[in-house]
């Protein structure tokens, strides 16, 4: 192919998209690099978009081999980080519910895409740099541009000028995978819909010989079409497929790694690998081609290119842009930057992080515009949730049979920045809680004012000599306000005052030798908790440390006729080795002074003491150690044993291990579902045996903080 008169002859390399199977580009350039064949201009799709435009900011072939395999794509291609480096709320928030939903104008909101894409955006804004934030893509060390569709006129897209990020971001935007993005008047979607192989893209920039790289999945043969899913890919790649035959036509050289039996979704680091040796070994299929590329054609020289790199810089000022129901002093208050202060891009990362785990928005991303020497002006550039979430979810316990749970969570309600979460039990037991918070930053922490008011109504089972001799319906309802500092992302920090009404009387009594009593009337309470959740899952963890204490006494008031304290503190380390093994060690102290009938600690069951019934380990004062250990014969299904030992005591001055001394053993079965981990165990005390069964997600509630 000839390129303009006088002009030295120039390379291009198009890149198709594939998803996944585009690591197979990284391939085939580390083979172009060894060969030294100059490229002067690049073109590319999807995936081919990402390595393209790396490769053309002066990343080698070597560069993003390690790239590809340092990088966790599983964490990077979701919305979610891994567990430890969720903000606290999104921690409390896992494992509550089985289904969330979002709602718009009180109507239920279908997802444009299963990932914003909030990973991805900050892994490109790292990988480019502000160097390369905002200009010509012809200005880059090798011209480089990049193809998206869009959603609204059907047109093919060429980015050619403006955030290199961004160009990626959205012709790499899947559709219903990753939602469109936004560029000025248009909703953008992968570009691999109407050119996957950007053959004559490169043309148009002037190339002289183009070297295709095709990692695009072939149609489907009839055989293979049998179901509605597969005819639906097939139908979508058929707007596509007859410009890439013609665009197949127009290469000089095209290169297709063997990449049978490779998904478009295959992100693991073995898979990876993989598909990187696939590309180089395809293009050593084409060495006589390439070197005689290289060697018959006198090119023009190639192009001095160095690696992208930044160190550190200075803010001069900030611009946020995108908010709507916020105020800019929230979001500029919480991002805890400010002009003058020294930066890096690790440093915003992680403010942006903490951002988008408010829940306040589906994206958060940044732009560097350089304004001087080691200056920049940062631009924040946020999208607000719509509306409200709704989960639901349920959970089977023994003692409280089928629990069913429904939780609204809305952001800015009743005013801008509030966070309002309203959660309601029912069936088995009923709890109603609902709590406003208004999450600010101050010394390194997250501070956050919060009201919370409550009802509740649950049974309590009272036992003597191990029978159930009467069941109380622990019933009252408060309201508290009080102050919480989030911890980094691992812990939490409340302190409040409660004023709550009792309305606790007994049920069932199956004996004339007791006086029940019951509490019915106000009572005024300072507390404190701590949380601190360092666990890699909340409902079946591997590993990690999970702590709560929890403190309350009253307070003298005209009205107040009870005077107690109490406190409680709970432990729990997880730890896995030789893979299949996973040990938990759990400890409770509970402490109290002059605490009535309603304010005992009331524990059993698996979770806290095993071969007792739920509610029947109790008393004022206690003290818990408790050992499991999960044998993992798969993914799914775990074998397990369990043993505790315990103390009760009345005076908690008073401390006494070898007296009232009980213990309890277990052996049972996990089984891991999509709708939470089901246990059947068999607990043994004291010629007693106890069986349990429970299933599903745990829908802890604020009030599970009171023992």
């Amino acid at each position: 192919m000839n390129g303009d008169a006088g002009q030295l002859p120039r390379i291009a390399l198009v890149l198709s998209g594939g998803g996944a199977r585009g690591f197979a580009h990284v391939g085939v350039l580390q083979i172009i690099d060894s060969l030294g064949i100059p490229i002067h201009l690049i073109s590319g799709t999807s995936m081919g978009a990402i390595v393209g435009g790396l490769y053309a900011l002066g990343y080698s072939g070597n560069d993003l081999d390690s790239l590809s395999n340092q990088i966790d794509w599983t964490i990077i291609f979701s919305d979610k980080p891994p567990r430890q480096k969720l903000t606290y709320f999104e921690k409390y928030d896992q494992g509550r519910f089985q289904l969330s939903l979002q709602t718009r104008n009180y109507k239920i909101q279908e997802p444009s895409g299963l990932i914003y894409g909030q990973k991805v955006s900050l892994l490109l804004q790292r990988l480019i740099t502000p160097q390369f934030g905002n200009l010509k893509f012809d200005t880059l060390p090798i011209p480089f541009h990049c193809v998206a569709a869009d959603l609204l006129t059907g047109e093919e897209v060429i980015f050619r000028e403006g955030s290199l990020a961004k160009a990626i971001r959205a012709s790499m935007s899947v559709p219903s995978i990753f939602t469109p993005v936004e560029w000025e008047q248009s909703l953008l979607v992968d570009g691999g819909v109407l050119n996957n192989l950007p053959t004559d893209v490169a043309l148009e920039m002037g190339a002289s010989h183009v070297i295709g790289v095709n990692v695009g999945q072939p149609l489907r043969s009839k055989e293979n079409l049998s179901g509605a899913i597969s005819i639906l890919y097939q139908s979508l790649a058929l707007a596509s497929n007859v410009k890439e035959k013609e665009n197949l036509q127009k290469a000089d050289l095209v290169i297709t790694p063997d990449l049978q039996g490779f998904s478009a979704v295959d992100f693991t680091r073995n898979r990876i690998k993989m598909m990187i040796e696939k590309g180089r070994q395809a293009a050593r299929q084409h060495l006589d081609e390439l070197i005689q590329l290289k060697e018959n054609t006198q090119l023009a020289p190639p192009l001095k290119k160095e690696k992208p790199y930044f160190e550190k810089g200075v803010i001069f000022g900030i611009q946020i842009h995108g908010y709507k129901k916020l105020s800019f002093s929230f979001i500029y208050q919480f991002l805890g930057l400010k002009p003058g202060d020294i930066f890096d891009l690790s440093l915003i990362e992680n403010r942006l992080e903490s951002l988008y785990g408010l829940g306040y928005f589906q994206m958060v991303e940044y732009q560097l515009e350089p304004v001087g020497n080691n200056l920049y002006r940062l631009h924040i550039f946020v999208k607000e949730n719509p509306g409200a979430f709704l989960r639901f979810g349920f959970y089977y316990q023994d003692n409280y049979k089928v629990v069913l749970g429904a939780n609204v969570k809305l952001k800015d309600f009743p005013l801008p920045g509030i966070l309002s979460d309203m959660t309601y039990l029912f069936s088995g037991l009923q709890v109603w809680e609902w709590e406003l918070a208004y999450p600010r930053r101050m010394f390194g922490t997250r501070l956050y004012p919060y009201a919370y008011v409550y009802y509740q109504d649950i049974p309590v089972d009272i036992y003597f000599e191990r029978k159930s001799i009467a069941e109380y319906k622990r019933r009252s309802y408060g309201g508290a306000i009080g102050l919480g500092f989030i911890v980094k992302n691992w812990g939490e920090i409340k302190t409040d005052y409660l004023a709550e009404k009792l309305l606790i009387n007994p049920e069932i009594a199956f004996s004339e030798q007791f006086t029940w009593p019951e509490w019915k009337y106000g009572v005024h309470l300072f507390r404190v908790y701590v949380n601190i959740d360092l666990l890699n899952d909340p409902l079946t963890p591997e590993h990690g440390y999970f702590l709560k204490y929890g403190y309350e006494g009253t307070v003298n008031v005209i009205d107040q006729q009870d005077r107690y304290r109490r406190l409680y503190l709970q432990q729990s380390f997880y730890g896995t080795f030789l893979k299949r093994h996973t040990s938990g060690v759990h400890l409770f102290l509970g402490l109290s002074q002059d605490a009535e009938l309603y304010r005992y600690f009331y524990l059993g069951g698996p979770k806290t003491f095993v071969g007792y019934n739920y509610d029947e380990f109790s008393g004022p004062n206690m003290l818990i150690f408790q050992f499991e250990n999960y044998f993992h014969l798969n993914r799914i299904f775990s074998v397990l044993g369990i043993i505790n030992t315990g103390n009760i005591w009345e005076d908690y001055k008073k401390i006494n291990l070898d007296a009232n001394k009980k213990v309890g053993y277990g052996l049972g079965v996990q089984l891991n579902t999509f709708a939470g981990p089901f246990h059947y165990i068999v607990g043994f005390s004291e010629k007693q045996t106890v069986h349990y069964f429970t299933f599903g997600f745990s829908l802890s509630t604020r009030n599970d903080d009171r023992k």
